[in-house]
């Protein structure tokens, strides 16, 4: 969330050129998602409360299992697709096009971007997802529950991969 922080308060270090162009934009999203983190950390202190235990389990881990699948499906999606486009495959990744600057910035840009997307953020999106899931497997007290969240999870994970990897070649296609 320190991040996003950062963007929101109008930090530009690893934003890709059009959101640095569009700074209000930028830190709009960025209180949005920082505001969305706070809820989810304070969501997940919820569990420790022994007040839990009277709300419906699926109430409680609904929204961190929704949470979890997302952020692994985006840290791996966004994985492979910075890794092909920096190893030339430049159409696995769809930056928006800058005409502000000369295409030799913007290459340079977007080149930087899915460094910083590789090395930070992806990984960010990872460790964050595995904490959320691992933070309500612990909620789960039978060991049937815990494998069916388990299962559910990486299906889900398998399912939001696959979705994105159609649409980005339907977009890829399209584009050509």
């Amino acid at each position: 969330m320190a991040l996003h922080l950062y963007w929101a308060v109008g930090g530009t270090w690893g934003l890709p050129p059009a959101a640095v162009l569009r700074p209000s934009e930028t830190q709009a999203a960025n209180w949005v998602v920082s505001a969305i983190e706070v809820i989810g950390a304070l969501w997940v202190l919820a569990l420790l409360h022994p007040a839990a235990r009277r709300v419906p389990s699926w109430l409680l881990l609904s929204p961190l299992w929704t949470a979890a699948a997302v952020c692994v499906s985006h840290a791996l999606f966004g994985v492979i697709t910075k890794s092909l486009y920096l190893g030339g495959v430049h159409e696995a990744v769809d930056f928006p096009a800058v005409p502000e600057l000369s295409a030799a910035e913007v290459a340079e840009a977007n080149h930087l971007s899915a460094v910083h997307d590789l090395l930070v953020f992806e990984p960010c999106f990872l460790i964050q997802g595995v904490v959320l899931a691992m933070a309500s497997w612990q909620y789960i007290r039978t060991q049937a529950g815990r494998r069916l969240w388990s299962w559910s999870l990486v299906a889900a994970v398998v399912l939001i991969a696959f979705f994105g990897a159609v649409l980005s070649f339907v977009d890829a296609k399209a584009a050509i």
